[in-house]
């Protein structure tokens, strides 16, 4: 794996190396700066697999950095994993904002650090499989031979609003480790995605979340919040600890937005996603040792709420 180590102390770094080496047999390349880093991502004629970046470093920290490689096409989905002495939550919320995957705080564990890499390894062998769903549907055929997994996550083309729901994982486990039992969740559950995905085609499952993903982002517009694909026709959301957010209002705007949409599912003789949107859920309603748990909650719930009563434009599943 080739992976890019950006921290501005050497000592942490003179540790960090022989680690990695002892992990495997990983290509690594340092960098003692962002500025630094930048200009090595510039030279490299091969993409990096994976970056570690300290935070707190002179010139532009590593959460602007995550940031700017955020904002490159080559480095949009690259496992971004932040290794840093900082384990206040504003960081913590700070850096998987800007896109981080993970979060590993010093000193260095060597367990811990293990296995992190192990689930970049795991991550980038999913990785292969999205790149080539959203290069097929870069190539705008009218026939569009992809595979998807019904239950599985995985990352909606088009969706740049979106993290992974890896990285959502992680967020929440990095609060639940430092017991920070505030954060809200709510799911978007798309109540008849198990239809599209029988009655048409997996380019079409995936359209279909593709234009709930854009009615999505529109209805939420500048609100901080942090939201993955969950499979099977799900949505999760990550809000802020005083969300500003309705619930009802959030799904009408959403169900609006689809309704955009009906004169191609018209076309298509198939119904408007139906889409409900759950009541607010707090990581303090968990036990302590699984914080990831509201993920699974806030999607209950939407799941379990009954159909809206039909709209303009919807059609019987």
């Amino acid at each position: 794996m080739k992976i890019l180590a950006v921290d501005d102390d050497e000592v942490f770094l003179g540790v960090l190396l022989p680690t990695l080496d002892s992990l495997g047999k990983h290509d690594v390349t340092t960098a003692h700066s962002g500025p630094e880093a930048l200009i090595k991502l510039g030279l490299t004629g091969e993409a990096f697999d994976c970056i570690l970046l300290d935070i707190q470093m002179p010139g532009m920290s590593g959460v602007e950095l995550c940031k700017r490689l955020r904002s490159m096409d080559v480095y949009r989905r690259t496992p971004i994993v932040m290794i840093t002495a900082m384990t206040g939550k504003r960081f913590i919320d700070d850096a998987f904002s800007a896109g981080a995957t993970d979060y590993i705080t010093k000193p260095l564990d060597v367990v811990e650090l293990k296995a992190r890499i192990g689930m970049v390894e795991r991550l980038l062998n999913e990785r292969r499989v999205s790149s080539a769903l959203e290069r097929k549907f870069d190539q705008r055929s009218d026939v569009i031979s992809i595979e998807v997994d019904f239950d599985k996550s995985f990352p909606i083309p088009g969706f740049d609003r979106g993290v992974d729901y890896l990285a959502l994982e992680n967020y929440l486990l990095m609060l639940g480790n430092k017991r920070m039992y505030s954060t809200p969740a709510l799911g978007i559950s798309v109540q008849n995605a198990g239809l599209f995905f029988r009655k048409t085609s997996a380019a079409g499952f995936v359209n279909m979340l593709g234009d709930v993903a854009s009615a999505i982002t529109d209805a939420v517009k500048s609100e901080q919040l942090m939201i993955a694909y969950a499979g099977a026709g799900n949505f999760v959301c990550v809000l802020p600890a005083h969300p500003t957010i309705d619930p009802a209002d959030l799904e009408l705007s959403i169900c609006e937005g689809i309704e955009d949409f009906a004169s191609f599912y018209a076309g298509d003789r198939l119904p408007l996603p139906h889409v409900n949107v759950g009541p607010l859920v707090r990581t303090s309603f968990f036990g302590l040792f699984n914080p990831t748990s509201i993920l699974d909650h806030a999607v209950a719930l939407a799941q379990a709420r009954p159909v809206a009563k039909a709209r303009r434009g919807w059609a019987a599943a």
